[in-house]
């Protein structure tokens, strides 16, 4: 049998990093990537578990390999998705919870599971493929326990990594393409190492990488430092877009889901963001059908969203996972959850619509990503707020800074001729 492997990732950007990790250590160990699935010796499916609808995908890439297939081939379970699968198929050889990677290369010789999170999840050390973002956690796990989250249960306990390992990993793993640093966790407001706090190795990064966008994912309301926006003033390369879930708009909900802040806690820091820096983009997440939820609480949730005015937002629907304290709730329906989750959608949409019309005829530097499936002299990219653009103009090359002309709006997205190359 061959040693070629295909990595399958459904999730979130976590999941992306996670895989690229997996990818890295199996090179190391002299595995080959394969052509195709058909190509491959070993399967890995590196599954979220977060929400229902990105484990059902990932299990529904598994049962749709064939069985002649699944016969021949090794299949491993990773990520998220191997610890919280209360029955794993008997076809599975193997799954590898996301802080035990390391034992790969020992898990696919002796076919065994790795499904505590007893060890550090450091992976710091290991080099990583960067693309032109470089994928860079600060940390690993969380201690926050929202009562509707399984995450703490997946991947462990908070556990900064050290701002030294983070540099190292960085300079390792940076190549031609890289022109952007992502800083992510599950937390990083509440990043700690060594006395060291977010804003220190957020300093750090851009101090040393000062050729390069930074940018960082996700902050939590109740550990946030205005200083972030005040550095965003004072420096160029740091991303002028917060990613800010609020959640709900209700307090009796956000206590219940265990938040630790409420919705005018909310409000104040967005004000003041927009105080100091009045073109900061701010996203959001947002859930549907808490349990407990009344229309009362839905109608505080669409309040504060019509308020804030959020640049986008990511809505979705509440789904009880294992582990979680918000499974002894009172349940909302599904009916009902969905209803919600569509009218707030159409709230949300028609603001992501004004504000994205207020684009029109301004210049953004656009950092150029991959050519459009449409046309060879279109380009899909991103500015500094996180803002979808496409570029259309001749010789446009991926992992460029260009200054971009908005002259219309197609759907949602605006697209804009080059005014200059940076």
């Amino acid at each position: 049998m061959n040693n070629r492997f295909h990595i399958a990732t459904y999730g979130c950007q976590m999941n992306d990093y996670d895989s690229l990790i997996i990818e890295s250590i199996l090179l190391s160990e002299g595995y080959e990537r394969a052509s195709c699935i058909d190509d491959a010796s070993v399967i890995i499916v590196n599954g979220c578990s977060v929400r229902e609808h990105a484990e059902e995908r990932a299990m529904g890439f598994i049962n749709s390999v064939s069985v002649e297939s699944k016969k021949k081939k090794k299949i491993i379970l990773a990520g998220c998705l191997a610890r919280s699968l209360k029955d794993i198929p008997e076809f599975i050889d193997a799954a590898v919870s996301p802080t035990e990677y390391k034992d790969l290369p020992e898990i696919l010789k002796n076919n065994f599971n790795v499904l505590s999170l007893k060890s550090k999840g450091d992976y710091t050390d290991i080099s990583i493929n960067s693309g032109i973002t470089l994928l860079t956690p600060i940390s690993k796990g969380c201690d926050n326990f929202c009562s509707y989250c399984i995450v703490p249960y997946l991947r462990g306990r908070e556990e900064s990594f050290s701002s030294d390992s983070i540099l190292k990993q960085i300079k390792r793993s940076k190549n031609l393409l890289t022109r952007e640093i992502l800083l992510m966790g599950q937390n990083v407001n509440s990043y700690l190492s060594k006395g060291r706090v977010f804003t220190d190795i957020l300093s750090d990064v851009l101090n040393e990488f000062g050729d390069m966008r930074v940018r960082f994912i996700t902050s939590h309301p109740k550990d946030f430092s205005i200083k972030i926006i005040e550095m965003m003033a004072e420096n160029k390369n740091l991303c002028r877009h917060l990613h800010l879930p609020v959640q709900s708009g209700s307090d009796r909900i956000l206590s219940l889901m265990h938040r630790k802040y409420t919705a005018d806690d909310f409000r104040e820091i967005v004000r003041l963001a927009r105080k100091i820096l009045p073109d900061i983009t701010i996203t959001t997440d947002i859930m549907t059908g808490m349990p407990e939820e009344s229309e009362k609480d839905f109608e505080e949730t669409l309040n504060i969203v019509n308020e804030i005015q959020f640049d986008d937002a990511f809505m979705y629907k509440y789904s009880g996972r294992r582990f979680t304290l918000s499974r002894y709730f009172e349940s909302v329906s599904s009916e009902e959850g969905l209803s919600r989750l569509g009218r707030l959608i159409k709230v949300q949409q028609e603001i992501k619509k004004k504000k994205v019309l207020m684009l029109k005829g301004k210049t953004l530097e656009v950092l150029s990503e991959r050519e459009s499936k449409k046309s060879k002299s279109e380009f899909y990219g991103r500015d500094s707020g996180n803002r979808s653009v496409i570029i259309r103009g001749m010789n446009i090359q991926a992992g460029k800074l260009y200054n971009v002309k908005i002259n219309e709006i197609a759907g949602l997205t605006p697209l804009g001729d080059i005014a200059e190359e940076k």
